[in-house]
């Protein structure tokens, strides 16, 4: 019987060694693939993809006595585990990073290089229970459908809250970033589970100690990281076009000077320059200049930004110089400035262009000096980077220069550019050419109605007439038809907010970013007319804006002359406007607030109708 009870045992045994091999193979040949969501920094879903994301942000620093906070997008997430890490060197830790802004797959590696790439037994495991986890859920979700997913949900699930619940090590058995001696606090986060949209909220940590703080999120198989800077250090710095730096260190919450603070400047994980502020809280340092073309590390040193660091006993703060700043250092197209300018802004062809110049030189000390050339080559531009003018002239004592050209008569329109170089450098300016002819035809379009109900049929009418009477007789029309959200913005006592006229000639400036939904051509007939019929689309349930729909046409005449014109409807989902509005906007506690409730139709014309009230509380942090 011992050796029965055995023989079972080891059956199980081995069933289950197999099931967790066949299982570990599966996820490590998923985990070889390319994934590029096991880090959500620097992702960008699809907005119609359900998987699930979230990424962390920080935007400022917080001094003592603020409350500091990270902002967390996510869609499709449950909960996620929260770890908050004190960094022991911040200097060391950011000189280690390529980019300060920025800490995902790759910068993960550069400050937690001791991590394994093998993960162990215990969390293998925990992988092998998740994924059997994961494949049954998914199957009967499969066999489910949304709308009784949904039902299921509301009535057997408890109400979501957003609760920190303490997290415990065996939550997870994830390997920690850094070292566990450094783990300041850690906690699970519930967030509401959006299976098809984001959502944003703000992550407040609690008030801290000066220091900088590293935050990991895991969700799943899904990490996130950012940083947290807690400091009441501030700094300024300034930069001259010689490379000459200048730092100054002070007391965020006084002002005060802060001397003694330590100063690194830092590119490329290099040491550039370093020092310490004096009694002023000043420490002043010069940036090589960047000469290093045959550098190895390319193009990618070359765009690396300058980051300053500084520290003050336990209060850090860090700061960034663009590379372009000091891209020019050294630069023989800089060593010359000037000012050209001509004799106006805007001409015609055929017309005759002056123009004037000054050029400097600078020195060692960046400070103007004349140029050593005595002349000048003046070369001229269309828009097409086509030369149509060069001439040399000469230079006077004090760099100045002057002179004249004409424009042909079949000139091209649009910005012409004018270069003055010299063996020293070179400066340019620009001037436009340009023709105005006044139109001879007069393009008009109407609607039957403004509102439209939505899901309906319109037309939009164009006329187009010349200005002595005639009609413009088998023109060609090309037109385009524009959809964005109409928001009313009469007031409650104007009948009408504008006039109809006004409202074509001034559609065009507003709704920025609309959508094209439609274009197509005709011509007009003999009368110079053409009506174009217009299915207006009909409104979802999910739609909580009525839209406006503007049509442009453009006619074009025998001559190859185009004139446009503009109209547009407004498609309704009902009939009644309501707007509520409050006596004040803010209120103390236990005042009682005046609601009133107005209902007009789509003019503006007060109306009778039933409504209902919902007052909902929101809770700014």
């Amino acid at each position: 019987m011992y050796r029965r009870h055995l023989s079972t045992v080891l059956i199980y045994a081995a069933v289950v060694a197999a099931a967790f091999f066949i299982a570990d193979s599966k996820l490590h040949r998923e985990q070889a693939a390319p994934d590029t969501t096991q880090f959500t920094v620097n992702t960008d879903p699809s907005p119609v993809s359900t998987a699930p994301f979230f990424s962390l942000s920080t935007a400022r620093t917080y001094g003592t006595s603020e409350n500091p906070r990270l902002w967390l997008d996510h869609r499709n997430i449950d909960s996620l585990d929260f770890r908050v890490y004190r960094v022991n060197d911040p200097q060391r830790f950011f000189t280690q990073l390529n980019d300060p802004h920025q800490l995902g797959e790759d910068e993960r590696e550069q400050v937690a290089t001791n991590i394994s790439t093998r993960r162990p037994l215990l969390e293998r495991i925990r992988a092998v229970k998740f994924w059997a986890y994961s494949e049954i859920r998914d199957y009967f979700r499969k066999q489910l459908k949304q709308n009784t997913r949904k039902t299921l949900n509301q009535k057997f699930r408890a109400t979501e809250v957003t609760k920190r619940v303490p997290l415990n090590v065996a939550d997870y058995a994830r390997v920690p970033l850094l070292n566990s001696s450094q783990l300041v606090t850690s906690w699970r986060e519930q967030l509401p589970h959006l299976e098809k949209q984001y959502d944003q909220r703000s992550i407040p940590l609690g008030k801290r100690e000066s220091g900088v703080y590293l935050v990991e999120a895991i969700g799943g198989d899904l990490r996130a990281y950012t940083i947290v800077v807690v400091t009441d250090l501030a700094m300024v710095e300034k930069l001259s076009p010689s490379g000459d730096l200048l730092v100054y260190a002070v007391d965020r919450k006084s002002g005060e000077p802060r001397a003694d603070t330590r100063v690194e400047i830092v590119r490329q994980q290099k040491t550039i320059a370093s020092g310490r502020t004096n009694n002023d809280g000043i420490f002043r340092t010069k940036i090589p200049a960047n000469e290093d073309e045959t550098d190895p590390a390319g193009e990618e040193a070359n765009d690396a930004n300058f980051v300053i660091l500084a520290a003050n006993q336990e209060n850090f703060a860090i700061s960034d110089l663009h590379s372009f700043y000091f891209s020019n250092f050294g630069d023989e197209a800089e060593n010359v400035q000037g000012y050209i300018y001509t004799d106006r802004p805007v001409y015609r062809p055929n017309h005759k262009v002056f123009f004037k110049g000054i050029l400097r030189g600078f020195d060692e000390h960046r400070q103007y000096r004349p140029l050593k050339s005595d002349r000048v080559s003046i070369t001229i531009k269309e828009g097409n980077e086509a030369r149509i003018f060069q001439q040399e002239l000469q230079l006077s004592k004090r760099g100045t220069f002057n002179g004249e050209f004409t424009l042909a008569e079949e000139a091209p329109l649009g910005l012409y550019q004018i270069e003055a170089a010299t063996d020293e450098g070179r400066s340019t300016a620009t001037f436009d050419v340009a023709e105005y002819k006044k139109p001879e035809i007069k393009v008009s379009i109407n609607t039957p109605q403004r509102f439209v109900p939505a899901g309906t049929r319109s037309k939009f009418n164009i006329d187009a007439r010349y200005f002595f009477g005639a009609p413009v007789s088998r023109a060609e029309v090309q037109y385009y038809v524009y959809r964005a959200h109409y928001y009313p913005y009469f007031n409650e006592d104007d009948e009408l907010a504008e006039d109809p006229e006004d409202d074509a000639e001034y559609s065009q400036y507003d709704n920025y970013y609309p959508d094209l939904v439609s274009q197509g051509e005709g011509k007009l007939d003999s009368s110079g007319h053409l009506q174009i019929d217009f299915d207006i689309p009909a409104s979802s349930e999910n739609d909580i804006w009525d839209y406006q729909y503007k049509f442009e046409a453009q006619v074009t005449d025998s001559s190859r002359r185009s004139i446009s014109g503009r109209a547009r409807l407004i498609a309704t989902r009902g009939s009644v406007i309501a707007r509520a509005t409050p006596d004040r906007y803010v209120y103390t506690k236990d005042q009682s607030a005046t609601i009133t409730v107005s209902t007009t139709d789509y003019q503006g014309r007060p109306v009778p109708a039933k409504v209902s009230l919902n007052f909902v509380s929101r809770n700014w942090v």
